[in-house]
């Protein structure tokens, strides 16, 4: 059954549902095999390459859960039915079984990503204590384009596409972790406010900076916060 929102030229933008569980997470791990800090770390230090498996098993930790909680989206092309993009979305103290244990040790080359990203969460929390408070805050989590499709403002329909949903399900917050600057590109075009913001260069992980060559106009992460209540949000 298709739970369609709305369209934007050839795509449709509609909940993600099970049925798609699979192809979403294929299209995020594909689109996350660019991530500007994570490909730019893997020229200095062969060893912390990220592959297109290692994405899966990362993000197949959330696809459950994202999957049927009705607050996740896709795009999708009507012409030819396949996968544009995908926003995935969860309460935003929600861990699944299993994965803080595996991204606090020092065997996946993704440990030190998601460890800079919980400093980010606990820093912004530190700034707003309402997003530590069970039920306030929804995380839109993992954006994903697929390669062949970028450049049509998926993203910025994606995000416009959750938002309303995030709000019928009662959140007073939507968060944004942006780890790239087209994530904090599309959270800007939908009214999100920067509370937390830091260079990755400058982030140690074992006592040593590591995300230090990322390419321009990356490098920033920023930690973005909506007020779901605001008159700016229309569901």
């Amino acid at each position: 059954m298709s739970m369609e929102l709305f369209r934007e030229g050839k795509f449709a933008y509609q909940v993600l549902t099970p049925q798609y569980h699979d192809a979403a997470l294929i299209v995020l791990a594909r689109a996350f095999c660019t991530e500007p800090v994570c490909s730019a770390v893997a020229e200095i230090k062969p060893g912390m390459e990220t592959h297109l498996h290692d994405w899966v098993e990362f993000i197949g930790y959330w696809m459950d859960h994202c999957a049927s909680n009705g607050l996740s989206v896709i795009a999708l092309d009507v012409d030819d039915g396949r996968l544009a993009g995908v926003f995935i979305v969860r309460d935003l103290l929600m861990v699944p079984t299993g994965f803080k244990e595996k991204y606090t040790s020092t065997d996946k080359t993704l440990s030190p990503w998601m460890n800079f990203l919980w400093h980010m969460d606990s820093e912004a929390t530190a700034k707003m204590p309402e997003l530590g408070e069970t039920g306030k805050a929804v995380d839109l989590w993992f954006l994903g384009v697929h390669p062949d499709y970028r450049g049509n403002m998926i993203a910025n329909h994606l995000t416009k596409a959750v938002l309303p949903l995030a709000k019928q399900a009662g959140f007073k917050y939507a968060t944004i972790e942006a780890t790239n600057a087209f994530t904090s590109k599309a959270a800007l075009h939908n009214k999100f406010k920067a509370v937390h913001a830091e260079e990755a260069a400058g982030w140690q992980w074992n006592g040593e900076p590591l995300y230090t060559n990322a390419k321009e106009p990356h490098g920033t992460w920023t930690f973005w916060v909506k007020n779901l209540q605001g008159e700016e949000c229309k569901a």
